[in-house]
């Protein structure tokens, strides 16, 4: 009988979650640059300028920070 045996190094549904997009720029919470930085909150105003804050994965994690494309 052949078994499909899964490569190590090929992500699955338990190590997906951790993959981060690559991008890379300077995180609002820790004030320095960093890789995999999301958006977190969009500050919007009529007449100036607004504002983004972005936040890496050690910060989104210690700070229980949710991405602002992943909220309901």
């Amino acid at each position: 009988m052949n078994e499909a045996k899964q490569n190590p190094n090929t992500p699955n549904s338990s190590n997906t979650a951790k993959m981060e997009p690559g991008s890379y720029g300077y995180c609002s919470w820790h004030r320095g640059y960093s890789a995999g930085i999301r958006v977190i909150n969009v500050v919007e105003q009529g007449s100036g300028p607004g504002g983004v804050d972005f936040a890496c994965l050690p910060c989104r994690e210690e700070h229980d920070l949710v991405p602002f494309a992943d909220r309901p």
